[in-house]
């Protein structure tokens, strides 16, 4: 009789899963380590993948984030952003600039760069990122919405006042079509308006609007919660502002 024997799984795909799963087991318990151990974890896992899968393979950019996201929560946003950028490259190559996956990285690669006062590289990626989900998703969606704040952020901040101002207005029209005007995301919204109008010397709509979030607030959290006295004080503020 002859014996058919079942060939032996190789040891590649053995290594592997041996390294995901400790990975998942280091996330398990990562609340019990500390930053500095958990981010050595992640980046010993990443330096493994980036020796046998390479640089653009799922796993490796699956890692990269992992590291990415513990760079975050210590605040090292310079290696992050470095790190970011990694992932974002690699999801152009594999899964194409167009793929959701794509624009959510560029999103958090805007976001890091905004909060190092990279406003002018920030932009194109914002705007990338607005056009890709105002496609996919529509012009109200909450992600949507989102891309048009950060986007009108960069916008301003770069000097294209008119522009940051009409994606403002967007963005605060968005929020009232899907109801959600007195909700902290729509009177941020708001608020954010009002700051780009009295930049351009648009004080009487800037006021109104302060007014309108500071009777929101005042009649939601009552007038000695922190964000109705914060509405008062950029109501004071403005007010002071010369004719």
């Amino acid at each position: 009789m002859i014996w058919s024997r079942k060939p032996k799984p190789s040891p590649e795909p053995r290594e592997l899963e041996r390294k995901v799963q400790a990975w998942a087991d280091r996330v398990a318990q990562s609340m019990e380590q500390s930053p500095e151990k958990t981010l050595q974890e992640s980046q010993d896992v990443l330096k493994w993948s980036l020796r046998k899968t390479g640089p653009d393979s799922p796993f490796t950019i699956k890692a990269m984030n992992e590291v990415a996201n513990q760079l975050s929560r210590q605040n090292r946003v310079s290696e992050e952003v470095a790190l970011r950028q990694q992932i974002v490259d690699g999801l152009r190559k594999t899964v194409g600039p167009e793929d959701e996956a794509t624009l959510n990285a560029e999103f958090k690669l805007a976001t890091c760069l905004m909060s190092l006062e990279r406003a002018g590289d920030a932009d194109p990626l914002l705007t990338h990122v607005l056009a890709g989900r105002s496609t996919a998703l529509g012009e109200d969606d909450p992600q949507t919405l989102s891309a048009k704040a950060w986007s009108a952020s960069a916008a301003r901040r770069v000097g294209r006042l008119q522009e940051a101002r009409a994606l403002q207005q967007e963005v605060v029209d968005g929020y009232e079509s899907r109801g959600e005007g007195e909700s902290d995301q729509g009177l941020l919204a708001a608020l954010n308006l009002a700051s780009t109008l009295t930049e351009l010397d648009q004080l009487d709509d800037a006021r109104q609007l302060v007014r309108s979030v500071l009777e929101v607030r005042r009649r939601t959290l009552g007038p000695d919660d922190p964000k109705s006295l914060e509405a008062q004080r950029v109501l004071a503020s403005i007010e002071a502002e010369p004719e």
